[in-house]
């Protein structure tokens, strides 16, 4: 996912957060030039401190105020200029020392590797799963067993560790190599931007909405293992405070540099996530990706082309890992992962979850523009408990889940025809590179739907 630029609206100013409002808004934007590589700490710092002085010197107080999800998730925020600092220097230090003899893979080796990290995976959760059933036992005679499977989690989230820099650098040249053959950004045998991606935790995301209408307004990232209830709590002051619809959402990745992908899915997911995140920071530097804050339809489109191209350039890659793929058995792609995706999936043959959202989404569009936000509220409520007893665990299914799931036009829970307009392109196009070059060179909605009724003539 790309970061939503964060409004700088609503609540008073209060001087004691000067300097937390100027983090939170350098860590929104900070994405944004992160994609050129910084080489020293102490650079880095200075860009940063110029950055802070010059935000200070030249911002109005009104605009240094928090908005109202600002200042609510402000306790639990999410530190990108630190995160930024941890991953920077550790990731081209290792990809440089993989060039020394004596330090040099063979690409069997590098595929063994990929197995045996997405194969630790699954058994990673399996672990965590275990011992919270042994945990919640009453049994006096549990603890040995209990020591022996966190023993054993240890061992395995710290051999998945080791092996994460050398599979990041594999996930990287496995999509440098489509954009490539796709002549996306290469030059030569070179991408620009280079293709970089860290597997780790995503922030999740607090999403606002209005309640009367369907309309994704200020996104803030948050830390990623706030609990429940500190999630529930934000939503519901928000609620009362100034009306919003609110949620805090899980994630597959931030198009952050080096991108954050979620650690936790398989390899076509991964893959398919891994391409996502690069296409937007290929688009930075496009004119689609220039002015994707200028509509909510060019952030539709933005989002939609990198969902769409994303999947069909992780699958190419794929490719490359048939062998592991095959071993390890890829289930479904993380893709933009949301929480229907994150339980299982049971009685898929007897439930269509694309369907049911979509009609719910549909629904609920219609009791918004009667007005009936009430009722609205209660079918979206009574709507999750039906996908949740079909075994899609979502947490919350309100306004805000639609807008920000909504801003994915190929995702059920939008009513935005970007996805199908986009289809149309991409029939036209001889591949997907063509495809994705044809889409960047757009920098408004209105071009793309001129250039889209002359390709249907």
């Amino acid at each position: 996912m790309d970061i939503e630029r964060i409004q700088s609206v609503s609540k008073p100013f209060v001087p004691s957060n000067v300097i937390k409002c100027i983090q939170m808004k350098l860590n929104a934007n900070i994405y944004m030039f992160s994609f050129f590589k910084i080489r020293t700490k102490r650079t880095l710092k200075t860009l940063v401190l110029i950055g802070s002085l010059l935000l200070i010197a030249t911002t109005s107080g009104d605009a240094l105020r928090f908005s109202s999800a600002q200042e609510v998730a402000a306790p639990y925020s999410y530190d990108l200029i630190t995160w930024h600092f941890e991953n920077f220097l550790s990731k081209w230090t290792h990809r440089a020392s993989r060039y020394l003899p004596w330090n040099y893979l063979s690409d069997a080796e590098r595929q063994s590797l990929v197995a045996e990290y997405f194969e630790l995976t699954p058994r990673m959760q399996e672990l965590k799963d275990i011992i919270r059933t042994v945990s919640s036992e009453a049994d006096n005679d549990s603890g040995p067993r209990l020591a022996g499977l966190e023993s054993e989690l240890d061992l395995v989230r710290a051999r998945r560790e080791h092996l994460q820099p050398d599979v990041e650098e594999v996930i990287e040249s496995a999509i440098s190599a489509v954009a490539v053959e796709q002549r996306l950004g290469a030059l030569g045998e070179f991408v620009f931007p280079p293709v970089d991606i860290r597997l780790t935790e995503p922030p999740k995301v607090l999403i606002t909405s209005p309640r009367d209408r369907i309309e994704r307004t200020n996104d803030v990232l948050v830390d990623p293992h706030v609990q429940v209830e500190d999630r529930e709590a934000m939503e519901s002051r928000l609620l009362e405070s100034d009306d919003l619809s609110a949620l805090v959402i899980d994630i597959g990745g931030v198009a952050t540099y080096p991108a954050s992908l979620y650690s936790g899915g398989d390899i076509k997911g991964t893959l398919r996530t891994a391409a996502h995140e690069w296409l937007h920071h290929y688009l930075f530097f496009k004119p689609l990706g220039q002015n994707i804050y200028q509509s909510s339809e060019m952030q539709a489109l933005n989002e939609t082309l990198a969902n769409i191209a994303g999947k069909e350039i992780g699958d190419i890659a794929l490719r490359n890992f048939a062998p592991v793929a095959a071993s390890i058995n890829p289930s479904l792609p993380i893709g933009n992962f949301d929480e229907a995706q994150s339980g299982a999936i049971a009685k898929v043959d007897e439930f269509d979850f694309q369907h049911e959202m979509r009609k719910t989404r549909e629904r609920v569009d219609e009791l918004l523009d009667l007005g009936k936000i009430a009722a609205a509220e209660s079918f979206m409520e009574e709507q999750r408990q039906v996908f949740v007893a079909n075994g899609f665990n979502i947490r919350k299914l309100n306004q805000a889940y639609f807008a920000f799931n909504g801003t994915y036009a190929d995702n059920a829970a939008s009513s935005s025809p970007i996805a199908d307009q986009l289809n149309r392109y991409r029939a036209a196009a001889s591949n997907v590179g063509s495809f994705v070059k044809m889409i960047a060179g757009f920098s408004s909605y209105q071009k793309f739907m001129d250039e889209l009724d002359e390709l249907d003539k």
